[in-house]
């Protein structure tokens, strides 16, 4: 009865049962839709709460929504199976997201406890998950027991955070809590070495979690081009209008050439698992700004004001610079770009950077030339 009853609800699978060539399954392509009106919802806040709190706000939100992706996305890869426990699970915790989506616009204007309680429900789901994930499999406990207690103290400062005395305190429980959920994993490196090592499991991102932060990419870039759209809808009327428009969707393109070229069909890996966590580090990064630049495109088309442009400017040079970061080291790549490539970017970050002189339609141009430019450049010299 009880092997029956397994086989009907299944397992997580263990971390060394590995799936050669795994393809991303329809459950983790819907379950990355929910992530679309997120990232909008970003935009949307960030341009009505555009201030230091709100920037703040903004990556805040960022990091603790990513965080709940990352995890999910290794425990599909580490553990995912077909079965019906992880349909459920899987599907519970996007009702979850959803929720804790709601209470953004209140966490922008300085109410946090709705999306304490929500994101709260939605983590414990997958720290559930890696729970069982050890009880099946005793030896995974090196890496998972750790995890799970480091993730439960912060859980206790993040709920304890509602009854804080100010809201300072409270501000202040709520990012420490989230740094120690970002941060959990890569302090435990050493854990992960041991029980890689003592498994014989490769230290690498494999091409299926690769996927998904094209993925996530592509939501995002999504995003950009539907606001451009959306501003274009709204105002149409002069020349110059479909000259912006022109200009914006420029820069859009450009930057999904240079990404895809470049992180398409690459190899990472690494001899321990830090560079692995940092190589995920980086894009986490990467991926906030791209959001950021949607956001300042938008504004920049919108308003016309210099503290756009020049946001602009500072969110496209952060992005070659994150591109860079990620196909350079040796650390984790088997094939790292060549230095004339290195050389290029590093010139096309100057030329973003001098732009912050010249009036603002004349610097968006060069932005497009640089960055079509440069995905034009890493597509015909592809290795």
């Amino acid at each position: 009865m009880s092997t029956q009853q397994k086989d009907w609800w299944g397992a997580p699978r263990t971390i060394t049962n590995t799936i050669a060539n795994r393809k991303i399954s329809w459950l983790e392509l819907f379950s990355d839709l929910i992530y679309v009106v997120i990232i909008h919802s970003f935009v949307e806040n960030l341009s009505e709460h555009f201030s230091l709190q709100g920037f703040i706000t903004f990556w805040v939100l960022f990091l603790f929504f990513f965080n709940t992706w990352t995890n999910m996305v290794l425990y599909f890869d580490l553990h995912g199976v077909p079965n019906l426990r992880n349909t459920c699970f899987s599907l519970l915790q996007i009702v979850a997201v959803a929720i804790t989506a709601t209470f953004t616009t209140d966490v922008f204007a300085g109410h946090y406890t709705g999306f304490i309680l929500a994101y709260s429900f939605n983590q414990l789901i997958y720290m559930y998950l890696y729970l069982q994930t050890m009880i099946s499999d005793p030896l995974h406990g090196t890496t998972a027991r750790p995890f799970l207690i480091s993730y439960t103290f912060g859980e206790l400062l993040f709920i304890g955070s509602i009854w804080a005395p100010t809201p300072v305190w409270q501000q202040g429980l709520i990012i420490f809590s989230l740094l120690i959920f970002v941060s959990t994993v890569m302090f435990e490196s050493k854990n992960f070495d041991a029980e890689f090592n003592r498994r014989h499991i490769p230290f690498n991102v494999n091409p299926a979690i690769l996927e998904r932060y094209g993925l996530f990419t592509m939501i995002v870039l999504g995003e950009s081009l539907a606001d451009i759209i959306e501003r274009m809808a709204e105002a149409h009327t002069h020349l110059a209008d479909y000259n912006h428009f022109v200009l914006a969707l420029l820069c859009v393109i450009g930057t999904w050439m240079i990404y895809f070229t470049l992180m398409d069909e690459r190899t990472i890996e690494a001899k321990r698992y830090w560079p692995v966590s940092l190589f995920r580090g980086i894009h986490r990064f990467l991926i906030a700004c791209l959001t950021l630049q949607s956001f300042f495109i938008s504004q920049t088309l919108t308003t016309g004001k210099p503290v756009y442009y020049h946001g602009l400017l500072i969110v496209c040079a952060l992005i070659l610079l994150a591109l860079l970061t990620l196909t350079r080291p040796a650390l984790f790549n088997v094939h790292p770009l060549p230095k004339a490539k290195v050389v290029t970017f590093v010139i096309g970050i100057g030329l973003i950077g001098l732009m912050s002189v010249v009036p603002t339609y004349l610097g968006l141009f060069v932005v497009d030339f640089v960055f079509v430019g440069l995905g034009v450049y890493t597509w015909i010299d592809k290795d």
